[in-house]
């Protein structure tokens, strides 16, 4: 009986401390993201980078029709426009998927934007969330959503569908209407359809 209460041990003890190990592991994983989105908001409020509630940021590049990559004092953030949905192209081509990410490519790179945050800091995927406005608007009216928010611009150029997830619904309505606009004139990825 106690050959086998000493082979036990070391198998004990082993399960002890993976158990330990992982309970570390997941208490370091929680803290890494509570000072990694720490970082973030305290970088985006710095006053240097708000203009008029705006952060101005630089396009480094862009990553797909809808998502793009801006620096924000000399550090880097992916950026998922709100709001909109272009076709993929990266993983999976879609049809007009490389028209749109050449679209914002082209209007974008390398260009000083504004970016508008309305409720949700970050997606699952911890990309910010946010309009980018490729010009401050004086008025929030419909013509200057339509001409200086390159969400809207977006989508009545037929380059994306209007996409709304709650609870930023800030241009929903706006974004639906651009869309039947594109849809009407049967343009960009409306000529699939």
């Amino acid at each position: 009986m106690k050959k086998l209460k000493h082979n036990i041990f070391p198998y004990v003890l082993f399960a002890i401390i993976l158990i330990l190990a992982i309970f570390t592991f997941k208490e370091y994983i929680e803290e890494f993201k509570k000072i990694n989105n720490e970082n973030i908001t305290d970088i985006l409020t710095e006053n240097e980078y708000k203009v008029d509630g705006f952060t101005k940021a630089t396009v480094k590049r862009v990553v797909d029709g809808d998502t793009i990559i801006v620096i924000i004092d000399n550090k880097e953030y992916r950026v998922r426009l709100i709001g909109v949905n272009s076709p993929e192209s990266t993983t999976t081509i879609e049809d007009y998927g490389k028209e749109a990410s050449s679209y914002t490519s082209s209007k974008l790179t390398g260009k000083t934007v504004y970016l508008e945050k309305d409720v949700s800091e970050t997606d699952k995927y911890g990309r910010l969330l946010r309009y980018v406005w490729i010009d401050l608007p004086s008025h929030y009216n419909e013509n200057e959503i339509k001409t200086k928010m390159f969400n809207s611009i977006l989508v009545i150029n037929g380059y994306a569908q209007a996409a709304t997830y709650p609870p930023d619904v800030k241009y929903s309505n706006y974004f639906k209407d651009f869309q039947k606009i594109a849809r009407d004139k049967n343009i960009g990825l409306w000529k699939y359809e």
